[in-house]
């Protein structure tokens, strides 16, 4: 009769059992690498959240200037042509609307879809 014993860990730290077979100076190196790689992820998943951020602000900033600039220009354009500038500014006003609203409802839909 033969018996096995199979034990695994995942993770940089191992159990506290195996962990304290190391000798002290070891252990030591284990947790600091540990510690290191955290705040590695940590940093990296700030920075990516930073990015999201900032290219989000981007955008907007470069939507509402096109934006009013579409608005300006619709103003401008009545003097000369009402229809143009009507066509104009509906055209610039349904696409402010699908540059805001569009995204929140392909997020609301893909969410409803993972809870199903």
């Amino acid at each position: 009769m033969t018996a096995t014993h199979h034990q695994s860990f995942s993770g940089p730290i191992p159990p506290p059992e195996r962990l304290a077979k190391y000798p002290e100076d070891a252990r030591k190196l284990i947790l600091d690498m540990a510690q290191k790689e955290q705040n590695h992820a940590h940093n990296m998943n700030q920075a990516a959240l930073t990015g999201a951020i900032h290219k989000d602000r981007l955008g907007q900033y470069i939507g509402g200037t096109i934006a009013i600039v579409g608005l300006v220009a619709a103003a401008w354009i009545a003097q000369y042509s009402a229809v143009a500038a009507g066509i104009i500014a509906t055209l610039d006003l349904f696409g402010m609307v699908a540059l805001f609203v569009a995204p929140r409802l392909l997020e609301n839909r893909n969410n409803s879809e993972q809870h199903e």
